[in-house]
């Protein structure tokens, strides 16, 4: 075998030089590279300097968002100052599929590695919705579907799907209740939903992501199971002129309409209670206003004569279903009226109450002082056809 020459044993050596100058500068600059990235992976965020007690900066991540998209929404709120060193930590770390969904309140002034840990840990906010007392449906779902991003009638309809399961738990008829609403709804050309009333006033919390089958069900059933045992307790004495859970809230929703006093109404109740036992129709103004979408405003004397399953001038006995969604004082207020109570009539007093009468005669002159304390208040006093102002008004 013949030995190396000079000449490439030089060569050789040469290329083994450059060789290890070129491994030195690759591991030099990764080096480099891993020195700044993790620099920027730690780097305190803008706002660091901001004073103790500095108010949150509230994100949402959406279900099944990107890393990018997550990455943008940390850039845009002014929680990351390059998106760049977050992405990449998380894929090298393993975390970019990891990342939950929800509404965090994030201080500002974190490095990307705290950012992510804490979108990992998932230290969300609740989804924190309000309904209250007397908001119509269409409103409050309206409120609940806009706080989880659904669209307002898929979350109708599982309220719907809802209020069917608790009407035939309860001796209810949902298909009667939907027909009677489907006839209104086509008078009227507007919807009437079926989960009318079954919206329990009540704040409520629910996780991110929650699914609206389950937020359906929470609502629905919140007020339900806390009054229903004792409503069937009290049905079956047998004493009041209702049969289900279903006319209980009926009429507690046309209390809740009537008056914002708690104290007044076990006695708007007993007045109704007292209509029904009779065979006398309600007259109950915010039952037509319901129909007509007159909430709040003045009934007038030709809208109690509008065909409707609604108008409790026309028909006597209640209305097919809730006008609102009542709260436990109406529902109280029905189920335990004020003893004793024989009146049959009642009319605002001027001042935020009511006047109760026993005899048409009674409710008339209660009727004519309201209207002349009215016109002394310097309002203008209506012709005799112009409105109704009395509730029932015979």
């Amino acid at each position: 075998m013949t030995a190396p020459s000079r000449t490439a044993t030089a060569h050789l050596v040469r290329a083994l030089r450059l060789l290890a100058w070129s491994s030195a500068a690759v591991l030099l600059i990764a080096a480099g590279v891993a020195f700044w990235a993790w620099t920027e992976w730690n780097r305190a965020g803008p706002g660091a300097g901001a004073p103790a007690g500095a108010a949150p900066v509230e994100i949402r991540v959406p279900p099944g968002a990107s890393l990018a998209t997550v990455a943008d929404t940390l850039q845009a709120r002014g929680l990351l100052d390059r998106r760049r060193a977050f992405v990449l930590g998380a894929r090298l770390t393993g975390s970019d599929r990891s990342i939950r969904a929800g509404r965090y309140a994030l201080q500002r002034g974190l490095s990307p590695r705290e950012l992510l840990i804490l979108l990992v840990d998932g230290r969300t906010l609740p989804v924190v919705v309000m309904v209250p007392e007397g908001l119509p449906t269409r409103d409050a779902v309206v409120a609940v579907a806009e706080a989880f991003g659904w669209a307002p009638a898929t979350f109708r309809a599982a309220c719907d799907a809802e209020v069917r399961a608790l009407l035939l738990e309860t001796a209810g008829d949902p298909a009667a209740y939907a027909a009677a609403l489907l006839q209104e709804s086509l008078a009227r050309g507007r919807e009437f939903p079926l989960c009318e009333g079954y919206l329990f006033p009540e704040t409520y919390h629910f996780a991110e992501g929650a699914s609206v089958r389950d937020v359906a069900r929470a609502i629905m059933r919140a007020g339900w199971d806390r009054w229903v045992p004792d409503a069937k307790a009290r049905l079956a004495l047998g004493d009041l002129p209702l049969r289900t859970p279903h006319e209980v809230l009926t009429l507690a929703s046309i209390v809740e309409a009537e008056t914002p006093r708690v104290s007044e109404m076990p006695r708007v109740a007993a007045v109704y209670l007292n209509r029904l036992r009779d065979g006398r129709p309600l007259q109950a103004d915010p039952t037509v206003a319901h129909a007509l979408d007159k909430k709040g405003q003045r009934i007038l004397y030709s809208d109690l004569r509008i065909p409707s399953v609604f108008n409790t001038y026309l028909n006597r006995g209640l209305p097919p279903g809730p006008i609102g969604n009542p709260g436990l004082a109406a529902i109280a207020a029905v189920l335990k009226p004020l003893p004793g109570c024989q009146d049959y009539f009642f009319v605002a007093d001027g001042l935020g109450g009511h006047v109760f009468s026993r005899t048409h005669a009674q409710h008339e002159a209660a009727v004519q002082v309201y209207r002349q304390r009215r016109a002394e208040a310097g309002r203008v006093k209506e012709p005799a056809a112009a409105a109704a102002d009395s509730t029932p008004a015979s």
